[in-house]
């Protein structure tokens, strides 16, 4: 049976402690009480509580000094202290574990005392040179176990997973060593890591990584990572959309001796590319990066589109686009745009980022679409002419979900498959075979390397609508879905579709159907 966790509350005014002993005693917390900073003390040392509260008016020891003191202390070392006051004076605010204020919040005050107590309780787990760990970043954020880590100067591999997104840290005792997020490695990848607020991790002690990439002490790097990470999302809300396109102004003449930084994002953008690539294509830090476009931006010399560049030329011809509003009518007269969906089985952060910048001529459904964090919901839509208009939308992809695919997929067209992976493939083997719809796998170059087999996946193979491997460009994958929603079931998509590099318009393409 697990112990009830220990608190202290050190604190002379009894009416401030009086309802919260309460409270907390409801919910199952030992507490023990000192009405000065030396019962404090003997208290913390002797009975080794979870979370210590100190109130700021604590007689004979100041806060301060209670907290330096059980620092020195081996048995008290990792005991965290939030300061309490009536109010906020000069460095309570930059407390290790936080200051509250008086008059105490209860809801705010119940939520710090058992973030604290997971954070004890995982520092504890990871005692011994041997103990393994893993939880959720929600419940125990990565710089809290991070400096759990350096608390007890571990050595190991942290695992990091958010949707998609997979990440790694070495640690070398207590120190970081080394990171990756994707692509991207060294402090670039730490910081980025570091803004990460849910997911999952794992702990496993191991040896050093070959290549070190990061000379940083942990309270340094972490500090450093939540400056960056705050001043990241003040950048972000002055840019475009990671998925929309920059580019060079062509009236912009060349800078003159430009910082280091500036002269890598002008490096890569001979042509245009998407704000992600160049953030991701850039060794500087996120934040350098995003610093340097703005500043870019805002002199002229690089502009960003309202959105991703049109496409080159229609992605149906005029007997293609009929074909499928006939379809979908089937004998109706409407007289404004015909809306249906496609579905993308996808996650959020990763194909759908893929998608959101890589389809020309999408109009996302919002400058940052709330999908992309959640999986559900309408990403963008794009229009075929005056006649018809294509809505995709993401619906998450794990098992628990399955009871909101039907509600929200019913009336699609067709599912574009985007990624790999189990939870993906039995989204669109339910649209292949519960709803009959065609299935189109972005493989290679269409999903920009998320997909890298080119053949069809077990699980899908005899489909009733047929499904088909495009790998040339993302816009082919999308056309020959739409040929494979006009083709009755039993015919089959043209060679012809599969290979051109782009559809060209009233060419190859059609379909019988058509």
């Amino acid at each position: 049976m697990a112990q009830p966790r220990k608190i202290l509350l050190a604190d002379p005014d009894m009416n401030a402690v009086r309802p919260l002993t309460r409270v907390l005693r409801q919910r199952g917390y030992h507490v023990q009480y000192a009405p000065d900073g030396a019962k404090a003390l003997e208290l913390a040392v002797l009975r080794h509580p979870d979370v210590i509260l100190y109130d700021q008016a604590c007689s004979f020891i100041e806060a301060k000094s209670f907290i330096q003191i059980l620092l020195t202390n081996p048995r008290t070392e990792g005991i965290p202290v939030v300061v309490t006051a009536a109010r906020q004076g000069p460095g309570e605010g930059k407390a290790r574990d936080g200051a509250l204020l008086k008059p105490f919040n209860l809801d705010e005050v119940l939520s710090r005392i058992d973030h604290l107590c997971r954070r004890v309780e995982a520092a504890r787990e990871l005692k011994g040179d041997s103990r393994e760990i893993e939880g959720g970043l929600s419940q125990l954020p990565l710089p809290d176990l991070l400096q759990i880590l350096a608390m007890n100067r571990r050595s190991g591999k942290l695992l990091l997973s958010n949707g998609a997104d997979r990440g790694e840290l070495f640690v070398v005792q207590g120190r970081p060593q080394q990171a990756r997020s994707g692509d991207v490695d060294g402090e670039k990848a730490l910081f980025r890591l570091m803004s990460w607020k849910d997911g999952s991790f794992s702990f496993a002690p191991g040896p050093p990584p070959a290549k070190v990439t990061i000379d940083r002490s942990m309270e340094d790097a972490l500090l450093e990572g939540m400056r960056q990470a705050d001043e990241t999302l003040r950048i972000r809300a002055l840019l475009p959309p990671l998925g929309h396109l920059i580019e060079l102004s062509p009236q912009a003449g060349p800078l003159v001796d430009p910082h280091p930084v500036t002269a890598q994002v002008l490096a890569l953008l001979e042509h245009a590319k998407r704000l992600a690539d160049v953030v991701d294509g850039c060794p500087a830090t996120d934040l350098e990066v995003l610093t340097a476009v703005a500043a870019l931006i805002e002199r002229g010399v690089v502009r960003a589109s309202a959105g991703p560049a049109p496409a080159e030329g229609p992605l149906l011809s005029a007997a293609e686009l009929h074909a499928l509003r006939g379809k979908l009518l089937r004998g109706r007269s409407v007289r404004h745009a015909l809306t249906t969906k496609v579905v993308l089985c996808a996650t959020g952060p990763k194909g759908g980022r893929l998608f959101l910048g890589a389809l020309r001529g999408l109009e996302p459904a919002a400058r940052e679409p709330a999908c992309l964090r959640s999986s559900f919901g309408t990403l963008g839509a794009l229009a075929l002419g005056d006649v018809l208009r294509l809505e995709f939308v993401l619906v998450p992809c794990a098992e628990p979900a399955r009871p909101l695919w039907r509600p929200f997929v019913q009336g699609a067209i067709g599912a574009l498959v985007l990624e790999e992976g189990d939870a993906v493939l039995n989204l669109a083997r339910f649209c292949a075979f519960d709803l009959r719809l065609p299935v189109v796998i972005a493989t290679h170059e269409a999903s920009l390397g998320l997909v890298h087999t080119g053949t069809v996946p077990p699980l899908l193979r005899g489909a009733p609508a047929g499904v088909h491997t495009v790998s040339s460009e993302l816009s082919v994958a999308l056309h020959t879905l739409l040929i494979a929603a006009i083709a009755p079931p039993a015919q089959t998509v043209p060679e012809s579709v599969l290979t051109s590099p782009r559809p060209p318009p009233g060419g190859a393409g059609r379909s019988t159907g058509a």
